[in-house]
């Protein structure tokens, strides 16, 4: 029988137990590893921080969905991957032999700061509902980074405030203008929003230390009560230790049948991998729900030794920021809108994504 091990509980991994709810594979049996029973949807992030989502909204049970589609779950990290011998080894040490395995673990938070019980970043994701809960209630929270993650949570915990009275500065911190990747009318139209709306934003500003109580920039010194990193993916060191062809930063390189460069027998999707015919596509769940129905198909053609179909990446795709107070900022090519409709639109496709796993 066919052992096929998934690693981690991203967006193609779920994607795969939902098509395994569904189908059974003959001679296969599937195990599904992850650090923690339930998986954080982050695109529910900035609605749970606001107030609007209880943690039970914004949390697929792993181990439920699993048994669901007859695939063992156990709550393990993974600490040594041992390609030459198929092997796991996870963090209780105990030793796992695979014939297929996949990785979906997402990234970390890349940042060159000392560890500090200020300084707090939101990965793994199920650390996340601890982390924003003691945050967003402390009276001068900094956040650090202007991709759209910072600003969501940013506004998210001034909305929060303002509507419970909570006196205190919220401030966002960017090492470019916010939203560097999008439209430069969209970053006008956002930065006036958010100054707008009384939060206190510092653009093209590096941060170059934090101490207990204060933060150091570039150009000035900030009084903060808590610090939270948004500032970009940084790779698993699993892949490198293990002698797997990686990119210079450490991702796990994959073809665009989403299986190693150099192990046939590894797959990998989500954050934790570069597309080698896409090198430069960012890291973005958007990409990863759309791997996991390729994913599972060519694990299925790998079992059986067929040609394995590829994965191409939509050129364009919706974006929705949220912006506090049931508001967001659509964002398509070219075109933005900010409002409260979008924001309707958002809470809609994230709750019916959420139906369909839980």
């Amino acid at each position: 029988m066919h052992a096929v091990i998934l690693v981690g509980g991203g967006h193609a991994h779920i994607q795969c137990l939902k098509q395994l709810c569904e189908e059974s594979i003959p001679d296969t049996r599937f195990v599904l590893v992850s650090s923690n029973r339930y998986q954080y949807y982050s695109g529910m992030f900035s609605g749970f921080t606001e107030g609007l989502y209880k943690e039970e909204d914004i949390r697929i049970d792993l181990d439920k969905l699993s048994l669901k589609a007859g695939v063992q779950f156990i709550e393990a990290t993974v600490t040594e991957l041992d390609p030459e011998n198929k092997r796991i080894v996870l963090d209780k040490g105990e030793a796992l032999f695979y014939s297929i395995i996949s990785f979906d673990i997402g990234s970390g938070t890349n940042h060159g700061f000392r560890p500090s019980s200020a300084v707090r970043t939101v990965k793994p994701n199920y650390t996340f509902p601890g982390t924003i809960k003691e945050l967003r209630d402390s009276p001068s929270p900094v956040i650090v980074g202007g991709g759209a993650a910072g600003v969501e949570i940013s506004l998210s915990i001034l909305a929060r405030k303002r509507r419970l009275g909570q006196t205190g500065q919220v401030t966002l911190i960017s090492s470019s203008r916010l939203l560097p990747g999008a439209p430069k009318g969209a970053s006008v139209r956002l930065e006036d929003l958010c100054r707008s709306k009384g939060l206190q934003i510092f653009v093209d500003e590096e941060v170059e230390k934090i101490e207990d109580q204060i933060i150091r920039t570039s150009n000035r010194s900030i009084k903060h009560s808590g610090v939270l990193l948004l500032t970009g993916p940084a790779s698993s060191p699993l892949f490198r230790k293990s002698g797997m062809s990686c990119t210079e930063e450490g991702y796990l390189l994959v073809q665009s049948t989403l299986q190693s460069e150099s192990h046939p027998e590894i797959f990998g999707a989500g954050d934790c991998v570069t597309l080698s015919t896409y090198p430069e596509l960012a890291k973005n769940g958007v990409y990863a729900v759309r791997q996991g129905p390729v994913l599972l198909e060519n694990i299925k053609r790998t079992l059986t030794k067929r040609e394995l179909t590829t994965f191409e990446p939509q050129k364009r795709f919706l974006s929705i920021l949220s912006t506090g107070g049931k508001e967001a900022m659509l964002l398509y090519d070219r075109f933005y809108f900010q409002g409260k409709s979008p924001w309707k639109l958002k809470n809609r496709i994230d709750r019916s994504f959420m139906k369909k796993y839980t």
